[in-house]
């Protein structure tokens, strides 16, 4: 089987988010199950710098050899006949990464920008034209090649278009699967651009691209896709609903019979307290309790500084990586936080975003001086340390697609505490006082915090009062795995059954 991959963002080369790693992942391990598959991608100015950044931090990235030039492709199938030059080509740049057949698209004018999708919390204005012909580019250099695929594998709303590319501009026989990573982006834009979409108008309506007046790629993509899925079972069921659909729920209910929920997996080559290389001290199942209590010191240092106070050992420990973001469910997280400080929790937060919720957390942070440190940043060392020195993993999301963290944590003995929502749901299994031989977390379903709290409280009574009990939740959630070779056998069977 041959597959086209096409995202906007792939882990080493350029990421902003959870896509990156997604894209890689699933690319990565369909490889090792014997498909062919080559993935587009714009080349970025992280790439042609050869690092990548990951919320403000740049991380080095070697490429070896150096990408040299396959071709140069000239865009001539466009309905903007005046389209400038500086648009019209494209360096088409080979690279072989784990197996996959790495193309970049290189337009300097397009992508040679410091941010991926726009700066300082506001989007390119030309976001739409910049991934409209990314898609058209990546389509003409596989027809012009008569390069044939299965499969095209489309994520979110920057590849959106592919789909109408592939059925009615460039006429592939190939079966399309779109990604939903997150509904909450939709690529929305002003109707006036739809020309910079290079389609014939007819598709600008209300079974097409049309949305309130507005073009949404997204919609499109959903519309035009054989099949549709989401990084969950939880989230493929939300999304059809007004709650959680974003406006394209009745899209959705409509589209249910090929609509799909697949979970994402974990890469625990990355993620094993067994063999990071991040943590102070490795540690298995048989030796948690110390391997866990030496990451516990680490991380608190990291933290309250070299002398903090060694009461804090005996607190429980809740911690935070994340975008800090409204969906992220920390508006009501912090409407929590000084009863939480009162039943002895110690919080650590690490993450960027949304800048009134940084701020709320650094002015908790100065009023709870002992008690909650902040790092307004992300590094990747420390949120191995975080997942291995904490008692507690909060993840208060309003909605969560699938969620990362919380698999994390499970590996490493840290138990989350999250909001029963998308993936969320489909991972932790509640402890109710009853099933202490297969729960591995606390879920709370009432978005609001009070109910937060509940689930909480119930969390900080085991730790203090049944020590017994948190160890076998300890045990439970070291026990589980979410391989992503369970995942790519799903969409491999999605695959099969949409040819």
């Amino acid at each position: 089987m041959n597959v086209l991959f096409m995202t906007s963002e792939c882990f080493p080369f350029a990421k902003t988010g959870g896509l990156a790693d997604v894209s890689e992942a699933i690319s990565v391990n369909l490889v090792k199950k014997g498909i062919n598959v080559t993935l587009c991608l714009p080349y970025y100015k992280q790439v042609s710098h050869q690092n990548f950044r990951i919320a403000g931090k740049i991380e080095k990235l070697e490429i070896d050899p150096p990408l040299e030039c396959l071709k140069t492709l000239e865009l001539t199938n466009t309905a903007q006949k005046n389209i400038a030059n500086q648009l019209k080509f494209f360096d088409i740049l080979p690279y072989k990464y784990k197996g996959v057949n790495v193309l970049f698209f290189k337009n300097d004018f397009l992508f040679n920008r410091d941010a991926l999708y726009g700066l300082d919390d506001k989007d390119y204005k030309d976001n739409l034209l910049r991934f409209a012909l990314f898609c058209s580019a990546s389509l003409t250099f596989v027809t012009d090649n008569k390069f044939k695929f299965d499969i095209i594998h489309c994520n979110d709303w920057q590849t959106s278009l592919v789909p109408a590319f592939a059925k009615f501009k460039f006429k592939l026989p190939s079966k399309i699967l779109l990604t939903i990573h997150n509904l909450g982006y939709q690529g929305i834009f002003p109707k006036e651009q739809f020309s910079c979409a290079s389609l014939n108008s007819l598709l600008f309506n209300i079974d097409g691209f049309e949305y309130y007046g507005n073009i949404n790629l997204l919609k499109g993509g959903i519309e035009f896709s054989d099949a549709v899925n989401t990084v969950s079972r939880k989230y493929a069921e939300e999304i059809k609903t007004k709650e959680y659909g974003f406006g394209l729920d009745g899209v959705l209910e409509n589209k249910k019979d090929k609509l799909f929920g697949i979970l994402n997996g974990v890469d625990y080559d990355e993620w094993n307290p067994e063999i990071d290389k991040h943590i102070v001290k490795n540690y298995s199942i048989k030796n948690f309790k110390t391997g866990k209590k030496s990451c516990k010191k680490d991380l608190l240092t990291v933290f309250f500084g070299k002398q903090f106070d060694g009461a804090l050992m005996d607190k429980p420990v809740i911690s935070i990586v994340s975008r800090l973001e409204d969906q992220k469910g920390f508006p009501v997280f912090m409407d929590a936080i000084p009863e939480i400080i009162k039943r002895g929790g110690v919080i650590i937060v690490l993450g960027t975003g949304n800048k009134e919720i940084e701020n709320g957390f650094k002015k908790m942070a100065e009023t709870y001086p002992q008690n909650i440190s902040v790092k307004i940043m992300y590094d990747n060392q420390i949120s191995h340390k975080i997942e291995a020195g904490s008692d507690f993993f909060i993840m208060p999301s309003k909605y969560e697609p699938s969620g990362l963290n919380q698999m994390y944590s499970l590996k490493y003995g840290t138990i989350p505490i999250v909001h029963g929502t998308g993936g969320l749901d489909d991972t932790i299994i509640n402890f109710d006082g009853t099933n202490i031989n297969e729960a591995d977390g606390f879920k709370f379903y009432g978005f609001s915090a009070e109910e937060l709290l509940k689930s909480v409280n119930s969390a900080l009574d085991i730790y203090f009062n049944d020590k017994n009990t948190f160890n076998k939740l300890i045990e439970n959630a070291m026990e589980k795995d979410f391989l992503w070779s369970r995942s790519i056998e799903e969409y491999i069977s999605l695959y099969n059954k949409i040819q």
